[in-house]
Protein backbone atom coordinates (compact mmCIF):
# COMPACT_ATOMS: atom_id res chain seq x y z
CA UNK A 1 0.00 0.00 0.00
CA UNK A 2 1.42 3.43 -0.72
CA UNK A 3 1.56 5.96 1.67
CA UNK A 4 -0.03 8.37 0.01
CA UNK A 5 -3.41 5.96 -0.29
CA UNK A 6 -3.23 5.40 3.93
CA UNK A 7 -3.39 9.19 4.52
CA UNK A 8 -6.34 9.34 2.25
CA UNK A 9 -8.62 6.17 3.38
CA UNK A 10 -11.18 6.08 5.98
CA UNK A 11 -8.95 5.70 9.45
CA UNK A 12 -11.37 3.67 11.19
CA UNK A 13 -11.57 1.31 8.29
CA UNK A 14 -7.47 0.80 8.41
CA UNK A 15 -7.76 0.43 11.99
CA UNK A 16 -5.74 -3.20 12.80
CA UNK A 17 -5.04 -4.05 9.35
CA UNK A 18 -1.83 -5.35 8.35
CA UNK A 19 -0.34 -3.67 5.50
CA UNK A 20 2.84 -3.05 4.16
CA UNK A 21 4.21 0.49 2.52
CA UNK A 22 7.30 1.59 0.92
CA UNK A 23 8.40 4.69 2.47
CA UNK A 24 11.79 6.90 2.83
CA UNK A 25 12.91 7.16 7.01
CA UNK A 26 13.38 11.28 7.31
CA UNK A 27 14.91 10.80 10.91
CA UNK A 28 16.15 8.09 13.32
CA UNK A 29 14.80 7.66 16.51
CA UNK A 30 17.98 7.38 18.78
CA UNK A 31 16.06 7.43 21.84
CA UNK A 32 12.10 6.74 23.31
CA UNK A 33 9.52 8.22 24.34
CA UNK A 34 6.98 7.24 27.22
CA UNK A 35 5.71 4.65 24.43
CA UNK A 36 8.41 3.89 22.59
CA UNK A 37 10.42 4.72 19.43
CA UNK A 38 9.16 7.04 16.74
CA UNK A 39 9.87 6.70 13.06
CA UNK A 40 8.55 9.23 10.66
CA UNK A 41 8.19 8.21 7.14
CA UNK A 42 7.34 10.03 3.60
CA UNK A 43 6.44 9.40 0.47
CA UNK A 44 7.95 11.75 -2.98
CA UNK A 45 5.03 13.86 -2.23
CA UNK A 46 5.64 14.65 1.42
CA UNK A 47 2.86 11.97 2.67
CA UNK A 48 3.86 11.02 5.46
CA UNK A 49 3.04 7.88 8.33
CA UNK A 50 4.41 7.81 11.89
CA UNK A 51 6.54 3.83 12.50
CA UNK A 52 6.40 3.14 16.08
CA UNK A 53 8.20 0.10 18.21
CA UNK A 54 8.78 -0.86 21.27
CA UNK A 55 12.13 -1.76 20.66
CA UNK A 56 14.74 0.09 18.49
CA UNK A 57 14.85 -1.13 14.82
CA UNK A 58 18.38 -1.15 14.29
CA UNK A 59 18.17 -1.98 10.69
CA UNK A 60 16.93 1.38 10.38
CA UNK A 61 19.07 3.99 8.33
CA UNK A 62 18.03 7.49 7.61
CA UNK A 63 17.59 8.90 4.17
CA UNK A 64 17.02 5.67 2.78
CA UNK A 65 14.06 3.69 1.18
CA UNK A 66 12.44 0.67 3.22
CA UNK A 67 9.61 -1.71 2.96
CA UNK A 68 7.86 -1.57 6.45
CA UNK A 69 5.45 -4.09 7.48
CA UNK A 70 3.48 -3.66 10.39
CA UNK A 71 -0.23 -2.85 11.90
CA UNK A 72 -2.39 0.09 11.63
CA UNK A 73 -3.29 2.05 14.94
CA UNK A 74 -5.39 5.01 14.70
CA UNK A 75 -6.17 5.78 18.58
CA UNK A 76 -4.49 8.64 18.41
CA UNK A 77 -3.62 9.56 14.85
CA UNK A 78 -2.68 7.52 11.76
CA UNK A 79 0.52 5.28 13.25
CA UNK A 80 1.86 1.95 12.01
CA UNK A 81 2.81 -0.29 14.88
CA UNK A 82 5.95 -2.32 14.21
CA UNK A 83 6.20 -5.72 15.88
CA UNK A 84 10.82 -6.32 15.30
CA UNK A 85 13.24 -5.62 12.89
CA UNK A 86 11.87 -8.46 10.51
CA UNK A 87 9.49 -6.00 9.44
CA UNK A 88 11.30 -3.75 8.05
CA UNK A 89 13.94 -4.93 4.56
CA UNK A 90 15.76 -2.21 3.06
CA UNK A 91 14.28 -1.79 -0.53
CA UNK A 92 16.08 -2.48 -3.83
CA UNK A 93 15.20 0.58 -5.96
CA UNK A 94 17.38 3.28 -3.93
CA UNK A 95 15.81 6.61 -5.80
CA UNK A 96 16.39 10.25 -4.97
CA UNK A 97 15.61 11.53 -1.24
CA UNK A 98 11.86 13.47 -1.83
CA UNK A 99 12.32 17.17 -1.95
CA UNK A 100 11.61 17.69 1.87
CA UNK A 101 8.69 20.88 1.52
CA UNK A 102 9.53 23.69 4.49
CA UNK A 103 5.99 25.07 4.95
CA UNK A 104 2.59 22.96 5.68
CA UNK A 105 -1.26 24.05 6.79
CA UNK A 106 -3.05 22.86 9.81
CA UNK A 107 -5.28 23.72 12.63
CA UNK A 108 -4.69 23.89 16.09
CA UNK A 109 -6.43 20.40 18.06
CA UNK A 110 -5.18 20.92 21.24
CA UNK A 111 -2.64 22.54 23.36
CA UNK A 112 -0.50 19.96 25.59
CA UNK A 113 2.05 22.19 27.29
CA UNK A 114 4.23 25.51 26.52
CA UNK A 115 5.67 24.24 23.80
CA UNK A 116 3.82 21.34 22.42
CA UNK A 117 0.61 21.14 20.35
CA UNK A 118 -1.63 18.61 18.87
CA UNK A 119 -2.63 19.13 15.09
CA UNK A 120 -5.87 18.03 13.34
CA UNK A 121 -4.28 17.04 10.48
CA UNK A 122 -0.72 15.33 10.19
CA UNK A 123 2.71 16.62 8.76
CA UNK A 124 4.63 14.62 7.64
CA UNK A 125 2.92 11.66 9.40
CA UNK A 126 2.71 13.44 12.56
CA UNK A 127 0.14 15.21 14.96
CA UNK A 128 2.45 16.32 17.46
CA UNK A 129 4.37 19.71 16.95
CA UNK A 130 7.40 20.32 19.82
CA UNK A 131 7.91 24.11 19.18
CA UNK A 132 11.24 24.15 17.75
CA UNK A 133 14.27 26.13 18.88
CA UNK A 134 12.17 27.28 22.44
CA UNK A 135 12.14 25.80 25.90
CA UNK A 136 9.12 26.17 28.35
CA UNK A 137 9.03 24.98 31.88
CA UNK A 138 8.00 21.19 32.09
CA UNK A 139 4.57 20.44 33.48
CA UNK A 140 5.48 16.77 33.88
CA UNK A 141 8.93 15.51 33.91
CA UNK A 142 9.72 12.15 35.22
CA UNK A 143 6.25 13.18 37.63
CA UNK A 144 7.77 16.53 38.39
CA UNK A 145 7.00 19.83 37.57
CA UNK A 146 8.04 23.25 37.28
CA UNK A 147 4.92 24.44 38.76
CA UNK A 148 3.73 27.71 38.71
CA UNK A 149 5.38 29.17 35.55
CA UNK A 150 4.89 25.62 33.75
CA UNK A 151 1.48 26.40 34.05
CA UNK A 152 1.98 30.21 33.03
CA UNK A 153 3.30 28.73 29.77
CA UNK A 154 0.85 26.24 29.16
CA UNK A 155 -2.09 29.29 29.81
CA UNK A 156 -0.19 31.52 27.73
CA UNK A 157 -0.08 29.64 24.56
CA UNK A 158 -3.24 28.30 25.25
CA UNK A 159 -4.18 31.73 24.71
CA UNK A 160 -2.80 32.41 21.56
CA UNK A 161 -3.48 29.07 20.12
CA UNK A 162 -7.62 28.17 20.19
CA UNK A 163 -8.75 24.82 18.84
CA UNK A 164 -9.45 25.50 14.96
CA UNK A 165 -7.32 27.72 14.79
CA UNK A 166 -5.44 27.76 11.12
CA UNK A 167 -1.49 27.83 11.48
CA UNK A 168 1.20 27.05 8.95
CA UNK A 169 3.63 24.93 10.21
CA UNK A 170 7.29 25.40 8.79
CA UNK A 171 10.02 22.44 9.68
CA UNK A 172 13.62 23.28 9.92
CA UNK A 173 16.69 21.68 8.58
CA UNK A 174 15.89 18.77 10.65
CA UNK A 175 12.10 18.49 11.14
CA UNK A 176 12.14 15.54 13.55
CA UNK A 177 14.80 15.70 17.37
CA UNK A 178 16.11 12.45 18.16
CA UNK A 179 13.03 11.34 19.56
CA UNK A 180 11.24 11.39 16.57
CA UNK A 181 9.24 14.35 17.28
CA UNK A 182 8.07 16.93 14.47
CA UNK A 183 10.23 20.22 15.05
CA UNK A 184 8.38 23.36 13.97
CA UNK A 185 7.76 26.83 14.04
CA UNK A 186 4.01 27.52 14.26
CA UNK A 187 3.07 30.29 12.28
CA UNK A 188 -0.66 31.70 13.05
CA UNK A 189 -2.04 34.95 11.74
CA UNK A 190 1.66 35.60 10.51
CA UNK A 191 3.08 35.60 13.75
CA UNK A 192 5.46 33.57 15.20
CA UNK A 193 4.33 32.03 17.58
CA UNK A 194 7.49 30.53 19.29
CA UNK A 195 9.04 34.21 19.30
CA UNK A 196 6.07 35.36 20.92
CA UNK A 197 6.17 32.79 23.64
CA UNK A 198 9.94 34.06 24.39
CA UNK A 199 8.73 37.75 24.06
CA UNK A 200 6.62 37.26 26.92
CA UNK A 201 8.87 35.57 29.46
CA UNK A 202 7.30 32.18 29.49
CA UNK A 203 10.04 30.50 26.97
CA UNK A 204 13.90 30.50 26.91
CA UNK A 205 16.08 29.79 23.22
CA UNK A 206 16.91 26.34 22.58
CA UNK A 207 18.61 26.17 19.35
CA UNK A 208 19.77 22.44 18.98
CA UNK A 209 21.81 22.31 16.21
CA UNK A 210 21.18 21.95 13.25
CA UNK A 211 18.21 23.70 13.38
CA UNK A 212 19.71 27.47 14.01
CA UNK A 213 16.68 29.71 11.77
CA UNK A 214 15.89 32.91 13.84
CA UNK A 215 19.07 32.11 16.21
CA UNK A 216 19.85 35.96 16.31
CA UNK A 217 16.02 37.22 16.05
CA UNK A 218 15.43 35.04 19.75
CA UNK A 219 18.02 35.79 20.75
CA UNK A 220 17.82 39.89 21.04
CA UNK A 221 14.01 38.63 22.19
CA UNK A 222 15.01 37.17 25.40
CA UNK A 223 17.95 40.08 26.26
CA UNK A 224 14.87 42.60 25.95
CA UNK A 225 12.22 40.20 28.09
CA UNK A 226 15.72 40.02 30.90
CA UNK A 227 15.53 43.84 30.71
CA UNK A 228 12.28 44.07 31.04
CA UNK A 229 11.89 41.26 33.75
CA UNK A 230 9.03 39.75 32.36
CA UNK A 231 7.85 36.01 33.41
CA UNK A 232 10.44 33.69 33.76
CA UNK A 233 12.96 37.12 34.57
CA UNK A 234 10.52 38.65 36.91
CA UNK A 235 13.10 39.83 39.79
CA UNK A 236 10.31 39.00 42.55
CA UNK A 237 9.70 35.68 41.38
CA UNK A 238 12.62 34.20 38.83
CA UNK A 239 12.34 30.93 37.81
CA UNK A 240 15.07 28.51 40.17
CA UNK A 241 16.31 26.46 37.06
CA UNK A 242 15.85 26.57 33.25
CA UNK A 243 13.62 24.34 31.57
CA UNK A 244 16.37 22.48 30.10
CA UNK A 245 18.72 22.66 33.24
CA UNK A 246 16.11 21.32 35.45
CA UNK A 247 15.89 18.30 33.08
CA UNK A 248 19.42 17.32 33.13
CA UNK A 249 19.70 17.88 36.62
CA UNK A 250 16.82 15.23 36.88
CA UNK A 251 18.59 13.00 35.04
CA UNK A 252 22.28 13.24 36.74
CA UNK A 253 23.97 16.24 35.00
CA UNK A 254 23.92 18.07 31.44
CA UNK A 255 24.90 15.78 28.25
CA UNK A 256 25.17 18.20 25.56
CA UNK A 257 28.17 20.22 24.21
CA UNK A 258 27.27 24.19 24.25
CA UNK A 259 28.96 26.19 21.47
CA UNK A 260 29.08 30.01 21.58
CA UNK A 261 27.11 31.22 18.68
CA UNK A 262 29.76 34.83 18.20
CA UNK A 263 32.89 33.34 18.57
CA UNK A 264 32.00 29.65 17.07
CA UNK A 265 33.92 28.38 20.64
CA UNK A 266 32.71 25.15 22.01
CA UNK A 267 33.01 24.07 26.12
CA UNK A 268 31.94 20.45 27.48
CA UNK A 269 28.66 20.22 29.11
CA UNK A 270 29.14 21.08 32.29
CA UNK A 271 30.56 24.67 31.50
CA UNK A 272 27.14 25.18 29.74
CA UNK A 273 26.28 28.08 32.03
CA UNK A 274 29.89 30.10 30.68
CA UNK A 275 28.22 30.71 27.58
CA UNK A 276 25.14 34.02 27.48
CA UNK A 277 21.80 32.60 27.05
CA UNK A 278 21.41 34.81 23.79
CA UNK A 279 24.87 32.87 22.17
CA UNK A 280 24.32 28.89 23.13
CA UNK A 281 23.92 26.65 20.37
CA UNK A 282 23.34 23.01 21.99
CA UNK A 283 25.43 19.98 20.17
CA UNK A 284 24.00 16.59 20.79
CA UNK A 285 27.30 15.18 20.11
CA UNK A 286 31.01 17.14 19.76
CA UNK A 287 31.45 16.18 16.65
CA UNK A 288 28.66 17.78 15.80
CA UNK A 289 30.13 21.04 16.79
CA UNK A 290 33.11 19.95 15.35
CA UNK A 291 31.41 19.61 11.80
CA UNK A 292 29.83 23.19 12.39
CA UNK A 293 32.91 24.85 12.27
CA UNK A 294 33.10 25.30 16.07
CA UNK A 295 36.21 24.81 17.97
CA UNK A 296 37.04 23.80 21.63
CA UNK A 297 37.83 26.84 24.00
CA UNK A 298 41.24 26.33 25.79
CA UNK A 299 41.64 27.10 29.16
CA UNK A 300 42.31 30.68 30.11
CA UNK A 301 45.79 30.69 31.43
CA UNK A 302 45.07 34.05 33.17
CA UNK A 303 42.33 33.00 36.02
CA UNK A 304 43.26 30.14 38.36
Amino acid sequence: MKIEDLAKQNHDELRGQDVTFNGYLIKKAEEPLEDGYNYPFIDNDMNGVLVKSKSPLNELQTGKWFDVKGKIDTTNHLELHVASNKDVRKSEDQSDSPSLSRRFSSSVKSVVDGDTLHLQKPVLGATKVRLVSIDTPETNYQGDSQGYYAEEATRVLKDLLKEGDKVDISVGDDPFDQYGRLLAIVIEKKENINKELIAKGMAVPYFIYPNLENFEEYGKTVVKAKECGKGLWNPDRPIDELPYEFRFNKRGGPNKFVGNYQTKEYVEPEKWESVAIENRVFFLKENHAKQAGYSKKTQDDSTC
